[in-house]
């Protein structure tokens, strides 16, 4: 693996994900915030808003180091669905991967190994490279 593009890598998503906070204008916790969107007062701020986004502006970074994934947990519930941006080194597992969840902690990146979060257990939702 490349470091210069894992130091790249992390100092962007860092920035980005208190730039989101910012762009989003959260309130915090995290769940309240999705209420003001789904009833229409925030426009954006959901958990699978921060993890395309996020997606989007690593993708944009052209990194050849790294694969890119939507990461879902408790899928097709309502109240506990969840999905993240994973990211992995180039032609690793899923399983490998690192979780990058902006939305969890209003706006500060948590980040840990897929296998060793303890909230949320991961499956991959699609493989977007």
């Amino acid at each position: 693996m490349n470091k210069k593009e894992s130091k790249i890598l992390s100092n962007e998503m860092m920035k980005f994900s208190s730039h989101l906070k910012d762009e989003y204008k959260l309130v915090k916790p995290p769940l309240y915030h999705n209420f003001l969107v789904n009833i229409g007062v925030k426009k954006r701020g959901l958990c699978w808003h921060f993890a395309y986004d996020m997606l989007t502006h690593a993708k944009s970074l052209h990194l050849s180091s790294f694969d890119y994934y939507i990461g879902g947990a408790n899928i097709n519930d309502y109240w506990e669905e969840h999905n993240t941006l994973i990211v992995t080194c180039k032609d690793c597992r899923f399983e490998d991967g690192i979780v990058l969840d902006p939305w969890r902690n209003s706006g500060v990146l948590y980040f840990s190994k897929v296998k060793d979060d303890k909230s949320y257990s991961w499956s991959q939702r699609g493989g977007l490279r």
